[in-house]
């Protein structure tokens, strides 16, 4: 059974490190069956969506100690931070986790006693800075005089996400411009991991879903893994340099619960890694009068320059509304906390302590409260806390009437 997920994982990966693209149906269906949120891509193959509902199944279960939780965790499944509003979604403000780390970007580190910048909430493992007794944690502000660097996250959806992967670096690339050589007031830049080019996280911090399923089974749930295909699953080639930054690929992850390491074994953690990847995205409503009038509103204050209607791929248009990249929101947004390896230029800094990844907004109506913290409950409280390198955007939203406002939530709630 493992040679089959690996297989599976295998093409799939080559697809998206290739840039091929599968025979289109000749004769597509003109009336196809709508595609419900939380439900696999559609054309799956049989291998495929069976690999999808094993890690569907996985994606549930509550893990217990004796399965390998802890010592230090957040959440017993998979779905307990991702169930809103069906499994594979995002949660409500109080499944929010802090995030951490000693000293001031770029020259940060973990708290002692901790494997990562993810802050437990539960556990048996006493550290130098909390003892964990079945209650959530106050973060300190100070550790042996240097500042605490905190912040909280909320979950961010998986549907869609597989699609990223098969974006390629190029089109990614394509939308940097780190010096605003433009002049038009926005300079995003990529982020990235020890794989290659980031797509995936608030700061665009992982190359590839394996990555971005390895680190929170082990930072969130205590749950330890081997490599499934490491840097063998990394989408498309390292960006004109040598693999770098946060994290290896290949190495494995371990921890002293007394629980054999690996606590998943290979086979679950490609059942599971698919799940994530064949998740469908949000389907588009089709629009009104209003939401095409905001559809046109919301392009001509600018809103595009960021939040690009689609990305090309080599499973056809990914209309995630995202460019993938990190901008500078601004000092009431950031977190001061550095994830990954950002692109460098000499205008920006060498941290993402005030950037975030622009996050889709395919779906974003059914995903709130909203921002990565999740501190606006609606639409357009998340707009009107934009700053940064958004101000000006953020401005002109402010500046329309009531109604044009209107036109444009509309327009973003059928997305």
């Amino acid at each position: 059974m493992r040679t089959l997920s690996l297989a599976v994982l295998s093409s799939l990966s080559l697809l998206a490190c290739n840039g091929s693209n599968r025979t289109p149906d000749a004769n597509p269906d003109p009336d196809p069956t709508p595609v419900k949120l939380g439900d696999p891509l559609p054309g799956l193959t049989a291998d495929e969506l069976a690999a999808f509902e094993r890690g569907k199944i996985l994606f549930k279960k509550r893990f217990a100690p004796s399965q390998g939780l802890g010592p230090l965790f957040n959440a017993t499944s998979c779905e307990s931070c991702h169930s809103k509003p069906v499994m594979g979604g995002s949660a409500d403000l109080y499944r929010n986790f802090y995030v951490a780390s000693i000293g001031v970007p770029p020259f940060q580190s973990n708290l002692p006693g901790l494997p990562s910048q993810v802050i437990p909430a539960f556990g048996t493992q006493d550290t130098p800075l909390f003892s964990l007794e079945g209650q959530r944690v106050e973060m300190v502000q100070t550790f042996e005089g240097s500042p605490v660097q905190s912040a909280q996250r909320n979950s961010v959806p998986l549907f869609g996400v597989g699609l990223f992967e098969f974006i390629s670096n190029a089109t990614i690339l394509a939308n940097v411009d780190p010096e605003d050589a433009n002049a038009d007031g926005i300079s995003g830049r990529h982020g990235g991991d020890a794989a290659g080019l980031g797509r995936f996280g608030q700061k665009s911090q992982s190359n590839n879903i394996e990555f971005f399923t390895r680190a929170p089974l082990k930072n969130q749930m205590g749950i330890t893994s081997n490599p499934f295909m490491g840097v063998a699953g990394t989408v498309s080639l390292a960006h004109g340099m040598a693999p770098q930054g946060s994290g290896t690929p290949n190495a494995s992850t371990t921890d002293n619960d007394g629980i054999p390491d690996p606590e998943i074994t290979s086979q679950d953690l490609g059942d599971l890694i698919a799940f994530s990847r064949f998740l469908a995205p949000p389907q588009a409503q089709p629009l009104d009068a209003a939401g095409k009038r905001g559809e046109a509103t919301f392009a001509s204050i600018g809103c595009v320059k960021c939040h690009i209607p689609e990305l090309q791929s080599s499973r056809g248009p990914v209309r995630a509304f995202s460019d993938l990249l990190l901008h500078d929101m601004g000092p009431e947004l950031a977190d001061n906390i550095n994830f990954g390896i950002a692109q460098a230029s000499p205008s920006s800094p060498v941290h993402t302590g005030s950037e975030f990844r622009t996050m889709p907004l395919w779906g974003a109506s059914k995903f709130g409260p909203h921002l990565h913290d999740g501190r606006a409950a609606t639409l357009d409280e998340a707009i009107r806390l934009h700053g940064g390198e958004a101000a000006a955007i953020r401005d002109a939203y402010v500046a329309l009437s009531e109604a044009d406002r209107e036109d444009v939530l509309t327009f973003l709630r059928s997305l």
